[in-house]
């Protein structure tokens, strides 16, 4: 994933879940309100995890192929 697509994703995932706290708002205590709480709380959580795994640098596939010098 590229930073653009990193950045595109990250900002659905904020859509998401701000438009899920205005929603909650509106809704009456209920299994309703529950479930929109949820879904604002999974994209909160995908948001940050997106973000950790952007910072974690893997190796490439060609890095484990090559031996030590």
């Amino acid at each position: 994933m590229n930073n653009e697509e990193h950045d595109d994703f990250a900002a659905k995932l904020l859509q998401i879940e701000e438009q899920a706290n205005m929603a909650l708002n509106d809704l009456p205590a209920g299994l309703t309100r529950d479930r929109v709480q949820h879904i604002a709380i999974v994209a909160r959580m995908l948001r940050y995890r997106l973000d950790v795994a952007a910072i974690v640098v893997l190796p490439s596939r060609d890095s484990s192929r090559r031996s030590p010098s």
